[in-house]
């Protein structure tokens, strides 16, 4: 049982760490003027941050 907690904690902080990198990408975009290209990857950041979570949960 402490285990799979240990493992479900270290996918969260990966799911975490590729939505924070994802979406720095995204600001990067928007500084450069696509907007819509901008919107789109802080939606996939968004996503990739919440799915688990609602995996974990239920």
């Amino acid at each position: 049982m402490e285990n799979n907690i240990v493992f479900n904690v270290v996918l969260m902080l990966a799911a975490v760490w590729i939505s924070i990198y994802t979406f720095s990408f995204g600001v990067w975009t928007w500084k450069k003027k696509n907007k819509f290209g901008a919107f789109i990857v802080m939606l996939i950041a968004l996503v990739t941050t919440v799915l688990p979570f609602i995996y974990l949960f239920l």
